[in-house]
């Protein structure tokens, strides 16, 4: 069941998109490779970013603005207004309506307020001992694991994993983007299988994330027994070392505060 239309205006996200896929491009291909561009970007992963773009190098002598290149930053602004304005899962709105009629797509994400309502059952009248940890075994956009986040007022940290790999990037992107510390892996939860893996940090001047190894990510039988602290990752403004615990801040959403926890405190 996919989210009611009208809840979220996706055009000025949608429109640039369209205009690249209306230029003999798969919408599929599209969509997919706009949210590699964002993971790239936010890694500063300047070769995957160049490869991708290399695919739609057509038309670069058209006007500024109008490029390949220049549409899918302008999707990637509007994407960002659009959750500032909502405080949503947007990508997982603009994926649904993208990709509406379209069979490569397929997914279908579990509406906004039906994630609330389930989050609020999970949630207990006194938080447990932190840091609280959250998982979702097909974690889709990744849109449950943000409403079961805001539902505790202690540090949270979220695990979530789907076997479609466009979903867990646009889960590893969510994460990122609601400054949540959270490992997302990309494998099958019934296999055990695990083929790639992101990490993501909360930070005071915005999430950080990165590509780890699925092999020694941190995941929830495993957090609490490892002695070793993994090397720090680079995040979306390229720092390598994770904000000090002392120095996080208590982000307000509107189903409470959350004071994430640093995932290298869970390793020490």
């Amino acid at each position: 069941m996919s989210e009611a239309p009208g809840t979220i205006d996706v055009a000025p996200i949608t429109d640039p998109l369209e205009t690249i896929a209306g230029r003999g491009f798969s919408r599929y291909d599209v969509y997919r490779d706009w949210v590699e561009l964002m993971l790239a970007a936010l890694q500063r992963d300047d070769e995957t970013y160049l490869d991708v773009l290399d695919d739609y190098d057509r038309g670069k002598d058209r006007d500024r603005d109008e490029r390949n290149a220049d549409l899918f930053s302008t999707a990637f602004g509007e994407l960002m207004s659009a959750m500032e304005a909502s405080n949503r899962d947007v990508l997982g709105v603009t994926y649904e309506a993208f990709g509406m009629q379209n069979e490569a797509f397929g997914q279908h994400f579990t509406p906004h307020n039906v994630c609330a309502s389930l989050a609020e059952l999970q949630a207990t009248s006194g938080d447990p001992e932190p840091p609280i940890t959250i998982a979702d075994p097909a974690c889709g956009s990744g849109r449950l694991l943000i409403h079961a986040a805001r539902r505790h007022d202690a540090r949270t940290i979220c695990f979530g994993q789907d076997k479609d790999l466009l979903c867990a990037q646009m889960a590893a992107l969510n994460c990122c983007f609601f400054n949540m510390d959270a490992v997302v892996m990309y494998g099958d939860s019934l296999t055990l299988e695990q083929r790639r893996a992101w990490r993501t940090e909360h930070r005071i001047m915005g999430g950080g994330i990165a590509e780890a190894d699925p092999e020694s990510v941190p995941w929830p039988e495993a957090a609490f027994e490892s002695t070793s602290t993994p090397t720090a990752d680079a995040g979306a403004d390229g720092a390598t070392d994770a904000a000090d615990a002392t120095d996080r801040v208590t982000v307000e959403t509107d189903g409470g505060s959350v004071d994430q926890a640093d995932l290298d405190d869970w390793l020490q």
